[in-house]
């Protein structure tokens, strides 16, 4: 719901936008992003994106940043998560933008744009497991490794303020998403390793819609992996300055 609400806001926003005046043909080619949501989303998160513009109607965007799984209590009905011990995650990406003439009052990076984009994410974690062996905890060594690979097409509007700042929304941004997840629990314990890997893979499934959709009836490996190709998401919200020289 909060989403709805932002995108009518925005769209309010650019509605009146229409009705100005046509600014200068000149142009800055520069803006420099923060990325607000991989703060909501992950834990610990810092993307920063570039975008240039290459033609009065075109741009490319970079972006790359540190971010960390979300911070889980449980892995299962039966595994908790007595402490981290380690995580960390990276994301990298890029996508080409078509800023529409004919919905445009404005040059690029101002207006309704879309593309294909592709990004890529890694998380890696070290934690500290507590099983409930029937009624027996027992601890163990949880490391683990997932990827996601984005490949997919968006549709969203970028603001222009005071010539200066910028409020960039992709709202429409399906894609095809390749997850890869593998998991090694070690230390002494004696609870069957197979059952518990699958149960942390089935609760990773319910943490992502499109990938649990994929998996036909829940099935995960016995061996600690998973490897699946499924539809995936994309919306981001991202604030930036706009800078350079005016050509």
């Amino acid at each position: 719901m909060k989403q709805v609400i932002v995108i009518i806001c925005l769209m309010a926003t650019a509605s009146g936008g229409m009705a100005q005046e046509a600014p200068p043909q000149q142009q800055r080619k520069n803006t420099i992003k923060l990325d607000l949501t991989s703060r909501f989303l992950y834990r610990n998160a810092l993307i920063v994106s570039y975008e240039r513009v290459t033609k009065p109607n075109q741009s490319f965007v970079i972006a790359a940043g540190y971010q960390e799984f979300p911070n889980a209590t449980t892995l299962g009905d039966d595994v908790g998560v007595k402490s981290d011990r380690k995580r960390n995650g990276f994301k990298v990406g890029g996508d080409y933008r078509f800023y529409l003439k004919k919905e445009n009052k404005y040059h690029a990076p101002h207006g309704v744009y879309i593309g294909p984009y592709i990004t890529y994410h890694r998380f890696t974690n070290e934690r500290i497991i507590e099983v409930d062996n029937n009624g027996t905890p027992e601890q163990a060594d949880l490391d683990s490794k997932f990827s996601i690979l984005n490949v997919g097409f968006q549709l969203g509007y970028q603001f222009v303020i005071h010539d200066r700042w910028s409020i960039d929304l992709s709202f429409v941004g399906p894609s095809l998403s390749h997850y890869k997840y593998t998991l090694n629990i070690g230390g002494t314990y004696t609870f069957d390793k197979d059952d518990i890997q699958n149960e942390i893979i089935l609760d990773l499934l319910d943490r992502f819609p499109f990938l649990d959709d994929a998996i036909s009836d829940k099935e995960a490996t016995a061996k600690g992996r998973l490897d699946s190709w499924a539809f995936g998401y994309r919306y981001q919200l991202t604030v930036g300055y706009h800078f350079g020289r005016k050509k």
